[in-house]
């Protein structure tokens, strides 16, 4: 493949441009692009793909496309700044189309126009996202999709294209969806008084981050959305109106309009995953900059006529609040950007809340297992470390693969290192390291699944050109081991779960729960790769966790250095460092059973009142996660299941998604909560999809049918029928055999 761009503008920021190819009549064949920032693909009007799937610096993934039409547009935008969420490359476009008469065409093959109606000079869409989207519309975008030369020509040059790869996941479903219903209508006025809202994401530019200045901007829609009063139930003739509606759940993909315009006008969508009840803005108020995103995309209207726009990127929409000027018709759709594997798994009960919580965990892995595992697909659509870890583990439950995994573990074989200490890797990937932020923890997680992932597909491949990665991780950490051989002092952002765990008094100096994790990764990295002093060092360090962490009756979250020099426990203590013991292995219960009678009885979720109020509570992210394995593990699956409710039936109820943590200002669409699916079929049938093994012979009161898919195309079929549990094995593939 050759690669172009045009001519001029390789290093400009937030520039898109529009490549047409038109073959003369209607065609059939397979398009092979690539591509950076990301791109959309369209044959006669019609949108085909969006990528690409997303690979390290240097590398790119090529996406296989069948088409059928007369005419491909192939839409590219550079961002060209750095971000989380697509790497700072040069940009380039690399097309190949092979027709099923035999005529090929190539990327120079297509005409280039600079698509000059979105709005360059504006704000970044987060802090770890690139741009917000600002249109100014001279006419239906659309017409330039089915060939009309809309726009002007733009002289390519050739540029150098990375080194290739294969795209692992299938090109994503892109269903269209309607809102469900409408929430509530009225009129807009403007209090020019209201303070405008500024974030990292804006303050940062030009110091830690790449982008446009506030002073550069040349329109900024959260700006004037922020001075915006809503007034429901009332209508004037002329000024602005807005419409809320409710498309039913947290949906991931492209906001779509059809804008029937009389006059020239302007639109806002306003969008989030959840409703708010705010002073002065109303009690059905869609926040745009909750999670620190600039959820407006803004059109201006410069003519009357028909317009037919989306949004370049995905986003995350449950709620969308309209706000358009008098003169203006406004249909909104969104369509979906899902991984359709993840509808290969079917299942059903006859239990209302449980289908709710199982589809929840569906629709959240679709989102965040396009291309690889991602940690949300609002607020950075991020590969993140440890997060991987429990989606890996859904992926394959609900697709009967890993493909978003592999992908994921691809791109860490050749990840950029670059501002990170000797040894350490980047915390997610593919990312640029805006800040020089890593998690040292999440290193840890990231040797576990490399054995996990190994006890799947074999040591081979992946996992034997991991080993380099693995290597420098524990060669970083032996640098830190103190005199008890356990780390101390550990650099930048240490993570232990978004709870009290995490405050700096409780991970300084040498913090436990760190350490029995470290413990684990030495384990798992000397069984993938047959090192035994990797395991003689992680029982010592067990060891050394139990003797000095262990105070009688808990274990505390960490130990400091007194005025003599001597480590000593701080009394810090908090649920989160018990579950780490028993889950990693470092406690058991034969060791230390009042505390994990205790901790199985009487913590948790539903904490007796009054019960150890020194005690930390959890969060869902991973103390409770932990705690769910723990009593799964003791065949406690009544228990599994009511706490199971407790902690994702509101989510699921009020997003449809599973969350990133039990706060609401967070993500509410977040990967790895998808692992819940593994606890509840563990509930009903005994069944535990990460280890496999028999199922149990009785239910606990509710009936469902579970049909897992598997690689190979067989399935494992699970029935619980009047409390009985009767499971149907896929039979092995038989050789004939002549007689």
């Amino acid at each position: 493949m050759n690669a172009i761009w045009g001519k001029g503008l390789s290093e400009e920021m937030n520039v898109t441009l529009g490549f047409l190819l038109d073959m003369g009549e209607r065609k059939q064949g397979l398009m092979k692009i690539a591509a950076s920032t990301c791109y959309k693909v369209y044959a006669d009007g019609k949108m085909l793909a969006f990528g690409p799937q997303r690979a390290a610096h240097g590398f790119a993934r090529v996406a296989e496309i069948p088409f059928t039409g007369k005419v491909i547009v192939v839409e590219v935008e550079s961002s060209n700044v750095e971000s989380y969420c697509w790497i700072k490359q040069e940009p380039f476009f690399a097309c190949e189309v092979v027709c099923s008469d035999g005529k090929e065409y190539r990327a120079e093959d297509f005409a280039c126009r600079r698509l000059t109606d979105r709005v360059q000079k504006v704000q970044r869409y987060s802090f770890q996202r690139a741009f917000a989207e600002v249109y100014r519309l001279k006419t239906d975008r659309t017409r330039f999709y089915r060939g009309e030369a809309c726009f002007e020509p733009l002289e390519t040059e050739e540029v150098k294209i990375p080194q290739l790869l294969v795209s692992h996941v299938q090109n994503a479903r892109l269903a269209l969806h309607f809102p469900l219903k409408q929430i509530e209508s009225g009129r807009v006025e403007t209090d020019e008084n209201a303070p405008v809202w500024r974030d990292r994401a804006h303050t940062l530019v030009g110091t830690i981050l790449q982008g446009f200045k506030i002073e550069e901007w040349e329109e900024s829609a959260t700006d004037e959305v922020s001075k915006f009063v809503y007034l429901p139930n009332e209508s004037e003739k002329s000024g602005l109106k807005y419409t809320t509606w409710d498309f039913g759940r947290a949906i991931t993909g492209f906001t779509e309009l059809k804008i029937r315009a009389k006059r020239p006008g302007v639109i806002y969508v306003v969008f989030d995953e959840l409703l708010w009840e705010e002073a002065g803005k109303g009690k059905n108020y869609v926040d745009f900059k909750r999670n620190g995103c600039s959820g407006v995309h803004k059109w201006t209207v410069e003519n009357a006529g028909v317009f037919r726009v989306a949004s370049f990127e995905p986003y995350t929409v449950r709620y969308a609040c309209v706000v358009y000027t008098d003169g203006l018709e406004v249909e909104i759709s969104q369509r979906d950007y899902e991984n359709p594997d993840c509808g290969k798994l079917r299942f059903s009960s006859d239990d209302g809340q449980v289908n709710a919580i199982m589809e929840a965990a569906r629709a959240t892995l679709a989102q965040n297992a396009v291309d690889l595992l991602t940690d949300c697909p609002s607020r950075e659509r991020a590969g993140w470390l440890s997060d991987s870890w429990f989606s890996s583990v859904a992926e394959r439950f609900f697709t009967g693969d890993n493909a978003a995994e592999r992908a994921f573990l691809e791109n860490y074989v050749h990840a950029s290192k670059k501002g990170l200490p000797e040894g350490m890797i980047p915390m997610c990937y593919p990312s640029d390291n805006v800040d020089g932020t890593f998690i040292p923890n999440w290193t840890m997680w990231y040797i576990l699944e490399i054995e996990k992932y190994a006890e799947q597909y074999g040591c081979e491949g992946i996992v034997a050109d991991s080993e380099e990665n693995v290597r420098g991780i524990l060669g970083y950490f032996e640098k830190k081991e103190n005199e008890e051989g356990l780390l101390e002092n550990l650099e930048s952002w240490i993570f232990v779960e978004w709870s009290e765990a995490n405050s700096p008094s409780h991970v300084c100096g040498v913090n436990i729960p760190s350490n029995i994790c470290y413990a684990a990764c030495l384990e798992a990295a000397g069984k993938v790769y047959a090192n035994v002093e990797w395991k003689r060092k992680a029982e010592r360090i067990r060891e050394a966790v139990k003797r000095l962490a262990y105070d009688g009756e808990f274990f505390v979250d960490n130990l400091v250095r007194d005025e003599t020099g001597a480590l000593v426990r701080t009394g810090y203590l908090t649920e989160v460092c018990q579950y780490y013991a028993f889950w990693f292995k470092c406690a058991t219960k034969e060791e230390y059973p009042e505390l994990f009678e205790e901790l199985m009885k009487r913590l948790g979720p539903s904490r007796e009142e009054g019960f150890l109020p020194e005690m930390e509570k959890p969060n869902v992210m991973y103390g409770l996660y932990m705690r769910l394995d723990l009593l799964m593990r003791e065949g406690e699956r009544e228990k599994v299941l009511k706490e199971c409710f407790d902690i994702f039936g509101k989510m699921a109820q009020r997003t449809g998604t599973l969350w990133e943590n039990n706060n609401i200002s967070a993500s509410c669409d977040h990967g790895f909560a998808s692992y819940a699916a593994r606890w509840l079929v563990y509930a009903l049938t005994g069944y535990d999809i990460m280890k496999g093994g028999a199922a149990a012979k009785e239910g606990i009161g509710i009936d469902c049918t579970l049909s897992l898919p598997a690689k190979d195309g067989r399935r494992l079929r699970i029935d619980v029928r009047d409390n009985r549990v009767h499971v149907y094995r896929p039979l092995a593939h038989v050789r004939a055999v002549k007689l």
